[in-house]
């Protein structure tokens, strides 16, 4: 057993840097940092306050889109969700976090969501709350 190199690099400003994608991710979800779920709406106000506050001394957070939020979906690596199930997200990422996230595909009503317990994404109406949607904010590296 070799010491793997792993993909994400873990900063001190409360981000993660994906070398394989070059996106910056934050660390938390909304989830853990609101403790709540969140329309898609709630969503978007979420990124601008982050972008309003510098999280990680950066103002162009943004919701991903579904590429992005599938990539860090990995069925061997295992995480625990906000009520202790299992998502294949690397341990990198804190636990606790909601099972999927936002993302910015969207069709009139609806948006695309990411699910880290499966790796599927679905189609729900912006408005819902119902399956601890929250979003993982991301940024492009330059």
């Amino acid at each position: 057993m070799g010491n793997e190199k792993s993909r994400f690099l873990k900063r001190d400003n409360g981000t993660i840097y994906d070398s394989v994608t070059s996106v910056t991710w934050m660390a938390n979800d909304s989830l853990l940092e609101l403790g709540k779920e969140v329309s898609y709406a709630e969503a978007e106000q979420y990124a601008e306050q982050a972008n309003e506050k510098k999280v990680g001394d950066y103002s162009d957070w943004r919701i991903p889109t579904i590429h992005e939020a599938s990539s860090i979906f990995d069925k061997e690596k295992l995480n625990k969700d906000s009520k202790g199930g299992d998502i294949f997200l690397d341990s990198v990422f804190p636990p606790g976090a909601a099972n999927c996230t936002w993302t910015s595909s969207t069709r009139g009503k609806e948006a695309q969501i990411m699910f880290y317990a499966n790796g599927c994404p679905y189609w729900y109406e912006k408005t819902d709350k119902t399956i601890s949607h929250s979003v993982r904010l991301v940024r492009r590296d330059s």
